[in-house]
């Protein structure tokens, strides 16, 4: 069996403390820009999290320990010690960057057809960097 990082930080998870493991950022010259408008959750956020995210990171079911749908729980992270999200910051979020595609064996959703377009990695930055509010 070939033992790739996603299997590592399944079986290890992800952020151990002592150095162990932590969460790899992509380049971030490579995200989109946040959008420059203010970001309403309910409208701009929610739909996205809904069709994207809340099947295997919802109420009903939390791969790797990790929600979406719950602000202190999304910005907590899951089977990790490192936040995924860093509230004002989208740029160190590493939500950020697994929804951008840029962490090896980390991308998510896995499957490429349901993958973030730009305009969502966008406005899903602005929110972010205007405090994560829901």
């Amino acid at each position: 069996m070939k033992v790739t990082k996603a299997i590592l930080i399944s079986i290890l998870g992800l952020g151990l403390t002592g150095g162990v493991l932590t969460a790899e950022l992509g380049d971030a010259s490579k995200l989109p820009p946040a959008a420059k408008k203010k970001i309403d959750y309910a409208k701009d956020i929610k739909p996205i999290l809904e069709d994207k995210c809340i099947d295997c990171h919802g109420p009903d079911k939390q791969k790797s320990k990790y929600r979406v749908d719950l602000r202190e729980d999304a910005i907590k992270g899951g089977s990790s010690d490192e936040a995924a999200i860093v509230p004002g910051n989208s740029a160190k979020s590493i939500f950020v960057h697994y929804v951008a595609r840029l962490v090896e064996d980390m991308e998510m959703p896995p499957k490429e057809k349901y993958a973030l377009t730009k305009e969502e990695i966008s406005l899903i930055r602005a929110w972010i960097d205007q405090g994560v509010k829901y």
